[in-house]
């Protein structure tokens, strides 16, 4: 028994060291799309692929994270950019009603500061089955929906999440969020 205890801890600990990081105001990149990775913090590389990227970070309170998800998906012709808003929304009012989540505030608008088209999102929820010393837990969303400058039949999602207990305030998260948004640089397939 003792040496499984001894085996497990040792994978553990070599597990902790080599999970990959991302400083603070280093520059990501995936097929299509590079960003800054939010300053003054270290993000640990949940997810990595050719399609999509996930960063993750704990803020002082162990109960508060934040999340950087980046995904390329498939989209269809757009022959304007209200369609493309139109689709967004559908989207992402098509996940399913389980009951786990309340939207508190949910806006959806065309990202009039790029010259993409996109679709700027920010939601916050009330996440009943994450209850994090509460009866819920508090998320939010910062982020877009962009079709690609130089591939229109692929999107991109980019978004800054935070997750935490009811009554914690962060009020950097939307700064932070717009600065990740901004960062976004769209790069040729090939």
């Amino acid at each position: 028994m003792r040496t499984i205890v001894i085996i497990t801890l040792t994978l553990t600990l070599i597990a902790c060291a080599v999970t990959p990081h991302v400083p603070g105001g280093q520059k990501v990149s995936l097929a299509g799309i590079s960003f800054i990775a939010p300053p003054n913090m270290t993000w640990f590389v949940m997810v990595e692929s050719t399609y999509q990227v996930v960063l993750g970070t704990k803020r002082d309170n162990p109960n508060e994270t934040l999340i950087v998800y980046v995904s390329t998906y498939q989209v269809p012709t757009f022959s304007k950019p209200e369609d493309f808003l139109a689709y967004v929304k559908s989207s992402r009012a098509g996940e399913p009603k389980t009951g786990r989540f309340e939207v508190m505030k949910n806006d959806e608008k065309l990202y009039k500061e790029r010259v993409e088209t996109c679709v700027e999102h920010e939601t916050e929820s009330k996440d009943y089955g994450a209850k994090r010393g509460g009866k819920y837990t508090v998320i939010q969303y910062l982020g877009m929906n962009c079709i690609h400058p130089s591939n229109p039949a692929v999107g991109i999602l980019i978004e800054l999440s935070r997750k935490s207990p009811p009554g914690i305030k962060y009020p950097q998260f939307k700064t932070l969020g717009s600065n990740l948004l901004k960062s976004v640089e769209f790069n040729a397939y090939r």
